[in-house]
Protein backbone atom coordinates (compact mmCIF):
# COMPACT_ATOMS: atom_id res chain seq x y z
CA UNK A 1 0.00 0.00 0.00
CA UNK A 2 1.34 3.44 -0.94
CA UNK A 3 1.31 5.58 2.19
CA UNK A 4 2.86 8.82 0.90
CA UNK A 5 3.77 10.10 -2.54
CA UNK A 6 5.45 13.30 -3.68
CA UNK A 7 4.79 14.22 -7.31
CA UNK A 8 7.08 16.80 -8.92
CA UNK A 9 7.34 18.70 -5.65
CA UNK A 10 9.29 21.96 -5.54
CA UNK A 11 9.61 24.23 -2.52
CA UNK A 12 10.78 27.84 -2.27
CA UNK A 13 11.10 30.10 0.75
CA UNK A 14 10.91 33.88 0.72
CA UNK A 15 13.88 35.45 2.49
CA UNK A 16 13.71 38.60 4.61
CA UNK A 17 15.02 40.52 1.60
CA UNK A 18 11.94 39.48 -0.37
CA UNK A 19 13.91 37.17 -2.66
CA UNK A 20 12.89 33.54 -3.19
CA UNK A 21 15.24 30.67 -2.38
CA UNK A 22 14.40 27.35 -4.03
CA UNK A 23 15.37 24.45 -1.77
CA UNK A 24 13.61 21.55 -3.56
CA UNK A 25 12.98 20.99 -7.25
CA UNK A 26 10.96 18.27 -8.99
CA UNK A 27 11.16 15.74 -6.15
CA UNK A 28 9.36 12.45 -6.75
CA UNK A 29 9.21 10.04 -3.79
CA UNK A 30 6.91 7.18 -2.86
CA UNK A 31 6.73 5.43 0.51
CA UNK A 32 5.01 2.08 0.74
CA UNK A 33 4.13 -0.04 3.76
CA UNK A 34 6.89 -2.21 5.24
CA UNK A 35 9.66 0.11 4.02
CA UNK A 36 12.62 1.68 5.79
CA UNK A 37 13.82 4.66 3.79
CA UNK A 38 16.80 6.90 4.43
CA UNK A 39 16.93 10.38 2.92
CA UNK A 40 20.65 11.03 2.71
CA UNK A 41 22.60 14.03 1.56
CA UNK A 42 24.94 16.85 2.50
CA UNK A 43 23.83 19.89 4.46
CA UNK A 44 21.72 22.21 2.35
CA UNK A 45 20.29 19.49 0.12
CA UNK A 46 16.75 19.95 1.47
CA UNK A 47 16.46 16.68 3.41
CA UNK A 48 14.54 18.08 6.35
CA UNK A 49 12.39 20.26 4.10
CA UNK A 50 11.42 17.15 2.13
CA UNK A 51 10.43 15.46 5.40
CA UNK A 52 8.37 18.45 6.53
CA UNK A 53 6.53 18.53 3.21
CA UNK A 54 5.61 14.84 3.63
CA UNK A 55 4.43 15.61 7.18
CA UNK A 56 2.21 18.40 5.91
CA UNK A 57 4.15 20.93 8.02
CA UNK A 58 5.22 22.73 4.83
CA UNK A 59 3.12 23.17 1.71
CA UNK A 60 4.90 22.57 -1.60
CA UNK A 61 5.29 25.59 -3.86
CA UNK A 62 4.66 23.30 -6.84
CA UNK A 63 3.57 19.69 -7.24
CA UNK A 64 1.39 17.50 -5.07
CA UNK A 65 1.61 15.45 -1.85
CA UNK A 66 -0.64 12.39 -1.64
CA UNK A 67 -1.49 10.43 1.50
CA UNK A 68 -2.96 6.97 0.74
CA UNK A 69 -3.69 8.23 -2.77
CA UNK A 70 -5.57 11.33 -1.63
CA UNK A 71 -4.26 14.88 -1.95
CA UNK A 72 -2.87 15.89 1.45
CA UNK A 73 -4.53 18.91 3.05
CA UNK A 74 -3.03 20.08 6.32
CA UNK A 75 -1.01 17.89 8.70
CA UNK A 76 -0.48 14.24 7.77
CA UNK A 77 -2.22 12.25 10.53
CA UNK A 78 -0.45 9.05 9.44
CA UNK A 79 2.89 10.41 10.62
CA UNK A 80 4.68 10.67 13.96
CA UNK A 81 7.96 12.57 14.16
CA UNK A 82 11.14 12.13 16.24
CA UNK A 83 13.26 15.28 16.42
CA UNK A 84 17.02 15.75 16.61
CA UNK A 85 16.79 18.15 19.56
CA UNK A 86 14.64 15.88 21.82
CA UNK A 87 12.05 18.72 22.24
CA UNK A 88 10.99 17.67 25.74
CA UNK A 89 9.16 19.84 28.27
CA UNK A 90 11.69 20.27 31.10
CA UNK A 91 8.97 20.81 33.72
CA UNK A 92 7.19 17.53 32.90
CA UNK A 93 8.16 13.99 33.90
CA UNK A 94 9.03 11.27 31.42
CA UNK A 95 5.53 9.85 31.76
CA UNK A 96 3.87 13.23 31.19
CA UNK A 97 6.12 14.10 28.22
CA UNK A 98 4.97 10.92 26.51
CA UNK A 99 1.33 11.22 27.55
CA UNK A 100 1.05 14.77 26.20
CA UNK A 101 1.32 13.39 22.66
CA UNK A 102 -2.08 11.76 23.22
CA UNK A 103 -3.77 14.87 24.64
CA UNK A 104 -5.33 16.01 21.31
CA UNK A 105 -6.96 12.58 20.88
CA UNK A 106 -9.12 12.95 24.04
CA UNK A 107 -8.66 9.28 24.95
CA UNK A 108 -9.93 7.74 28.21
CA UNK A 109 -7.40 7.91 31.03
CA UNK A 110 -7.15 4.12 31.16
CA UNK A 111 -6.15 3.89 27.50
CA UNK A 112 -3.62 6.72 27.85
CA UNK A 113 -2.03 4.91 30.78
CA UNK A 114 -1.94 1.62 28.90
CA UNK A 115 -0.35 3.14 25.80
CA UNK A 116 2.24 5.17 27.70
CA UNK A 117 3.32 2.24 29.87
CA UNK A 118 3.66 0.03 26.81
CA UNK A 119 5.77 2.66 24.98
CA UNK A 120 7.97 3.09 28.05
CA UNK A 121 8.49 -0.66 28.18
CA UNK A 122 9.35 -0.87 24.45
CA UNK A 123 12.09 1.77 24.60
CA UNK A 124 13.62 0.65 27.90
CA UNK A 125 12.54 3.53 30.15
CA UNK A 126 11.14 1.44 33.00
CA UNK A 127 11.96 3.03 36.33
CA UNK A 128 12.30 6.52 34.86
CA UNK A 129 8.60 7.35 34.60
CA UNK A 130 8.81 10.06 37.29
CA UNK A 131 12.21 11.43 36.23
CA UNK A 132 12.57 14.89 34.70
CA UNK A 133 14.57 15.55 31.50
CA UNK A 134 17.37 17.22 33.49
CA UNK A 135 18.01 13.86 35.16
CA UNK A 136 18.45 11.99 31.87
CA UNK A 137 21.39 11.42 29.54
CA UNK A 138 21.11 12.36 25.88
CA UNK A 139 20.33 8.77 24.93
CA UNK A 140 17.57 8.51 27.54
CA UNK A 141 16.06 11.82 26.38
CA UNK A 142 15.91 10.51 22.83
CA UNK A 143 14.24 7.33 24.07
CA UNK A 144 11.53 9.59 25.51
CA UNK A 145 11.23 11.26 22.11
CA UNK A 146 10.87 7.88 20.39
CA UNK A 147 8.31 6.68 22.95
CA UNK A 148 6.32 9.90 22.47
CA UNK A 149 6.19 9.18 18.74
CA UNK A 150 5.29 5.49 18.86
CA UNK A 151 2.62 6.00 21.56
CA UNK A 152 0.52 7.73 18.89
CA UNK A 153 0.12 4.44 16.96
CA UNK A 154 0.77 6.11 13.59
CA UNK A 155 1.72 3.89 10.63
CA UNK A 156 4.70 6.06 9.57
CA UNK A 157 7.54 7.14 11.83
CA UNK A 158 9.76 10.01 10.63
CA UNK A 159 13.14 10.48 12.28
CA UNK A 160 14.92 13.76 11.55
CA UNK A 161 18.63 13.13 12.29
CA UNK A 162 17.59 11.57 15.61
CA UNK A 163 21.00 10.25 16.65
CA UNK A 164 23.31 13.08 15.55
CA UNK A 165 23.42 14.70 19.01
CA UNK A 166 24.37 11.43 20.75
CA UNK A 167 27.72 9.83 21.44
CA UNK A 168 28.78 7.05 19.07
CA UNK A 169 28.00 4.05 21.32
CA UNK A 170 24.59 5.37 22.37
CA UNK A 171 23.67 6.16 18.76
CA UNK A 172 24.72 2.67 17.63
CA UNK A 173 22.58 1.05 20.33
CA UNK A 174 19.48 3.12 19.48
CA UNK A 175 19.82 2.45 15.74
CA UNK A 176 19.87 -1.29 16.40
CA UNK A 177 16.89 -1.05 18.76
CA UNK A 178 14.84 0.96 16.22
CA UNK A 179 15.50 -1.64 13.52
CA UNK A 180 14.51 -4.45 15.91
CA UNK A 181 11.28 -2.66 16.90
CA UNK A 182 10.37 -2.33 13.25
CA UNK A 183 11.34 -5.83 12.13
CA UNK A 184 9.48 -7.51 15.00
CA UNK A 185 6.42 -5.28 14.47
CA UNK A 186 6.18 -4.46 18.16
CA UNK A 187 4.42 -1.18 17.36
CA UNK A 188 1.80 0.08 14.89
CA UNK A 189 4.61 1.62 12.79
CA UNK A 190 4.66 0.11 9.30
CA UNK A 191 7.25 2.35 7.63
CA UNK A 192 10.29 4.26 8.87
CA UNK A 193 11.76 7.32 7.14
CA UNK A 194 15.04 8.65 8.52
CA UNK A 195 16.77 11.85 7.48
CA UNK A 196 20.51 11.61 7.95
CA UNK A 197 23.89 12.79 6.71
CA UNK A 198 25.54 9.65 8.12
CA UNK A 199 26.17 7.13 5.35
CA UNK A 200 26.82 4.18 7.67
CA UNK A 201 23.58 4.94 9.48
CA UNK A 202 21.63 4.89 6.23
CA UNK A 203 23.19 1.60 5.10
CA UNK A 204 22.68 0.03 8.55
CA UNK A 205 18.98 0.91 8.80
CA UNK A 206 17.40 1.47 5.40
CA UNK A 207 16.02 -0.79 2.69
CA UNK A 208 16.01 2.14 0.26
CA UNK A 209 18.40 5.10 0.29
CA UNK A 210 17.42 8.32 -1.45
CA UNK A 211 20.60 10.27 -2.15
CA UNK A 212 19.91 13.98 -2.54
CA UNK A 213 21.81 16.48 -4.62
CA UNK A 214 22.02 20.21 -4.06
CA UNK A 215 21.37 23.60 -5.69
CA UNK A 216 18.43 23.11 -5.36
CA UNK A 217 17.66 19.85 -3.55
CA UNK A 218 16.65 16.92 -5.75
CA UNK A 219 16.74 13.13 -5.68
CA UNK A 220 20.01 12.19 -7.32
CA UNK A 221 19.61 8.43 -6.96
CA UNK A 222 17.27 5.88 -5.37
CA UNK A 223 19.38 2.95 -4.15
CA UNK A 224 17.88 -0.39 -3.11
CA UNK A 225 19.71 -1.84 -0.12
CA UNK A 226 18.94 -5.56 0.01
CA UNK A 227 21.56 -6.48 2.63
CA UNK A 228 19.95 -8.90 5.11
CA UNK A 229 19.25 -7.86 8.69
CA UNK A 230 20.99 -7.81 11.12
CA UNK A 231 23.64 -5.93 9.15
CA UNK A 232 27.31 -6.31 9.95
CA UNK A 233 29.22 -3.06 9.46
CA UNK A 234 32.52 -4.85 8.89
CA UNK A 235 31.21 -7.19 6.20
CA UNK A 236 32.52 -6.70 2.63
CA UNK A 237 28.98 -6.16 1.29
CA UNK A 238 28.25 -3.45 3.86
CA UNK A 239 31.54 -1.69 3.19
CA UNK A 240 30.95 -1.91 -0.56
CA UNK A 241 27.55 -0.22 -0.21
CA UNK A 242 29.05 2.51 1.95
CA UNK A 243 31.82 3.06 -0.61
CA UNK A 244 29.30 3.29 -3.45
CA UNK A 245 27.36 6.02 -1.66
CA UNK A 246 30.53 7.85 -0.60
CA UNK A 247 31.50 8.05 -4.26
CA UNK A 248 28.07 9.31 -5.28
CA UNK A 249 27.96 12.07 -2.65
CA UNK A 250 31.55 13.08 -3.35
CA UNK A 251 30.72 13.44 -7.04
CA UNK A 252 27.69 15.54 -6.08
CA UNK A 253 29.76 18.11 -4.19
CA UNK A 254 33.09 17.82 -5.99
CA UNK A 255 32.56 16.57 -9.56
CA UNK A 256 35.69 15.84 -11.52
CA UNK A 257 36.40 18.82 -13.75
CA UNK A 258 35.50 18.35 -17.40
CA UNK A 259 38.23 18.80 -20.00
CA UNK A 260 37.75 22.28 -21.53
CA UNK A 261 37.15 22.60 -25.25
CA UNK A 262 40.10 23.94 -27.22
CA UNK A 263 40.01 27.54 -28.41
CA UNK A 264 36.98 28.29 -26.25
CA UNK A 265 37.37 31.05 -23.68
CA UNK A 266 34.64 31.35 -21.12
CA UNK A 267 34.28 32.88 -17.70
CA UNK A 268 34.65 30.44 -14.82
CA UNK A 269 31.45 29.78 -12.89
CA UNK A 270 30.56 31.96 -9.93
CA UNK A 271 31.61 30.02 -6.85
CA UNK A 272 29.23 28.99 -4.09
CA UNK A 273 31.28 29.24 -0.91
CA UNK A 274 30.73 26.44 1.63
CA UNK A 275 29.82 27.75 5.07
CA UNK A 276 32.98 26.76 6.91
CA UNK A 277 35.64 28.64 8.86
CA UNK A 278 39.05 29.09 7.23
CA UNK A 279 40.78 28.07 10.46
CA UNK A 280 38.94 24.74 10.40
CA UNK A 281 39.99 24.21 6.78
CA UNK A 282 43.62 24.88 7.69
CA UNK A 283 43.41 22.19 10.37
CA UNK A 284 42.25 19.73 7.72
CA UNK A 285 45.13 20.70 5.41
CA UNK A 286 47.56 19.96 8.22
CA UNK A 287 45.99 16.50 8.66
CA UNK A 288 46.57 15.83 4.96
CA UNK A 289 50.17 17.07 5.23
CA UNK A 290 50.74 14.72 8.17
CA UNK A 291 49.68 11.84 5.88
CA UNK A 292 52.28 12.81 3.30
CA UNK A 293 50.10 15.24 1.35
CA UNK A 294 47.63 12.59 0.19
CA UNK A 295 44.49 11.16 1.83
CA UNK A 296 41.32 9.25 1.09
CA UNK A 297 38.43 11.57 1.95
CA UNK A 298 36.62 8.91 3.99
CA UNK A 299 39.75 8.15 6.04
CA UNK A 300 40.32 11.88 6.38
CA UNK A 301 36.89 12.34 7.98
CA UNK A 302 37.76 9.70 10.60
CA UNK A 303 41.20 11.18 11.23
CA UNK A 304 39.80 14.70 11.66
CA UNK A 305 36.92 13.37 13.83
CA UNK A 306 34.33 15.08 11.62
CA UNK A 307 31.29 13.70 9.85
CA UNK A 308 31.69 12.91 6.17
CA UNK A 309 29.48 15.76 4.95
CA UNK A 310 31.37 18.37 6.97
CA UNK A 311 34.68 17.02 5.67
CA UNK A 312 33.42 17.32 2.10
CA UNK A 313 32.64 21.00 2.60
CA UNK A 314 36.07 21.64 4.12
CA UNK A 315 37.74 19.90 1.18
CA UNK A 316 35.55 21.82 -1.26
CA UNK A 317 36.67 25.10 0.33
CA UNK A 318 40.33 24.08 0.01
CA UNK A 319 39.76 23.07 -3.60
CA UNK A 320 38.15 26.43 -4.42
CA UNK A 321 41.27 28.11 -3.07
CA UNK A 322 43.49 25.78 -5.16
CA UNK A 323 45.11 24.26 -2.08
CA UNK A 324 44.03 20.68 -2.91
CA UNK A 325 43.02 18.58 -5.89
CA UNK A 326 40.31 15.92 -5.60
CA UNK A 327 40.76 13.09 -8.10
CA UNK A 328 37.83 10.77 -7.38
CA UNK A 329 37.76 10.24 -3.58
CA UNK A 330 41.36 11.24 -2.98
CA UNK A 331 42.46 14.59 -1.58
CA UNK A 332 45.93 15.72 -2.65
CA UNK A 333 47.79 18.86 -1.62
CA UNK A 334 48.71 20.98 -4.62
CA UNK A 335 52.11 22.67 -4.84
CA UNK A 336 50.37 25.81 -3.61
CA UNK A 337 48.88 23.80 -0.76
CA UNK A 338 52.25 22.38 0.23
CA UNK A 339 53.78 25.86 0.31
CA UNK A 340 50.83 27.09 2.36
CA UNK A 341 51.05 24.33 4.98
CA UNK A 342 54.78 24.80 5.66
CA UNK A 343 54.49 28.60 5.75
CA UNK A 344 54.29 30.71 8.88
CA UNK A 345 51.25 32.84 9.73
CA UNK A 346 52.41 35.76 7.56
CA UNK A 347 53.05 33.54 4.54
CA UNK A 348 49.63 31.94 4.96
CA UNK A 349 47.86 35.31 5.28
CA UNK A 350 49.56 36.63 2.13
CA UNK A 351 48.70 33.51 0.15
CA UNK A 352 45.07 33.54 1.35
CA UNK A 353 44.81 37.20 0.37
CA UNK A 354 45.85 36.35 -3.19
CA UNK A 355 43.89 33.11 -3.51
CA UNK A 356 40.69 34.58 -2.08
CA UNK A 357 41.03 37.60 -4.35
CA UNK A 358 41.27 35.36 -7.42
CA UNK A 359 37.80 33.86 -6.90
CA UNK A 360 35.33 35.14 -9.46
CA UNK A 361 32.69 35.97 -6.84
CA UNK A 362 35.29 38.11 -5.05
CA UNK A 363 36.33 39.86 -8.26
CA UNK A 364 32.67 40.68 -8.92
CA UNK A 365 32.40 42.05 -5.37
CA UNK A 366 35.52 44.18 -5.94
CA UNK A 367 33.94 45.59 -9.09
CA UNK A 368 30.97 46.71 -7.00
CA UNK A 369 33.22 48.23 -4.33
CA UNK A 370 35.32 50.08 -6.91
CA UNK A 371 32.21 52.03 -7.93
CA UNK A 372 32.10 53.69 -4.50
CA UNK A 373 34.52 56.46 -3.58
CA UNK A 374 35.11 54.95 -0.14
CA UNK A 375 35.25 51.38 -1.48
CA UNK A 376 32.22 50.47 0.63
CA UNK A 377 29.04 48.48 0.02
CA UNK A 378 26.05 47.80 2.23
CA UNK A 379 25.43 44.20 3.19
CA UNK A 380 21.84 44.48 1.95
CA UNK A 381 23.02 45.53 -1.52
CA UNK A 382 25.63 42.77 -1.59
CA UNK A 383 23.00 40.21 -0.57
CA UNK A 384 20.75 41.31 -3.43
CA UNK A 385 23.62 40.94 -5.91
CA UNK A 386 24.60 37.50 -4.61
CA UNK A 387 20.97 36.39 -4.94
CA UNK A 388 21.15 37.39 -8.63
CA UNK A 389 24.50 35.67 -9.18
CA UNK A 390 23.54 32.45 -7.36
CA UNK A 391 19.72 32.17 -7.48
CA UNK A 392 19.59 28.67 -6.00
CA UNK A 393 21.76 29.48 -2.97
CA UNK A 394 21.03 31.14 0.36
CA UNK A 395 22.47 34.62 -0.27
CA UNK A 396 22.67 35.50 3.43
CA UNK A 397 24.86 32.48 4.08
CA UNK A 398 27.08 33.22 1.08
CA UNK A 399 27.54 36.84 2.19
CA UNK A 400 28.37 35.77 5.74
CA UNK A 401 30.99 33.38 4.37
CA UNK A 402 32.41 36.01 2.01
CA UNK A 403 32.87 38.39 4.91
CA UNK A 404 34.33 35.72 7.19
CA UNK A 405 36.85 34.48 4.61
CA UNK A 406 37.64 38.02 3.47
CA UNK A 407 38.42 39.21 6.98
CA UNK A 408 40.58 36.16 7.72
CA UNK A 409 42.52 36.81 4.49
CA UNK A 410 42.81 40.53 5.32
CA UNK A 411 41.09 41.24 2.01
CA UNK A 412 37.78 42.63 3.28
CA UNK A 413 36.73 44.66 6.27
CA UNK A 414 33.30 44.81 7.82
CA UNK A 415 31.64 47.49 9.95
CA UNK A 416 28.78 45.92 11.87
CA UNK A 417 27.50 49.28 13.16
CA UNK A 418 26.50 50.38 9.67
CA UNK A 419 26.49 46.88 8.09
CA UNK A 420 28.97 47.74 5.37
CA UNK A 421 31.71 45.76 3.64
CA UNK A 422 34.86 47.53 2.47
CA UNK A 423 38.16 46.68 0.88
CA UNK A 424 40.91 46.17 3.44
CA UNK A 425 43.52 48.59 2.05
CA UNK A 426 44.93 49.76 5.35
CA UNK A 427 42.18 52.20 6.34
CA UNK A 428 42.21 53.43 9.90
CA UNK A 429 38.62 53.19 11.19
Amino acid sequence: MRLIELRDVSKSFTLASGLDLKVLQDVNVSIDAEEVIAILGPSGSGKSTCLRVMCGLEKPSEGAVLSRGVLLEGVNLDVALVFQSFALFPWETVYRNIALALHPMHLPAEEVSLRVKRAIDLVGLEGFEEAYPRELSGGMKQRVGIARAIVMDRPILFLDEPFSALDVLTADALRAEMVDLFLHQQTKVRSLVIVTHNIQEAVFMAKRILVMGTHPGHIRQDIVNDLPYPRQEQSPAFRSMVEQIHTLITETLMPDAAVPLKHVTREPPIESLPAIQIGEMIGLLECIADDGGFADIFDLAHQAAKDYGRTLYLVKAAELLRLVDTPKQDVVLTEIGKTFVVGDINVRKKMLHELFGSLRIVRMLVNLLDKDELLRLSVDTLTERVAEWLPNENPNQIVDTLISWGRFAEFLGYNDDVREVYLDVGQDF
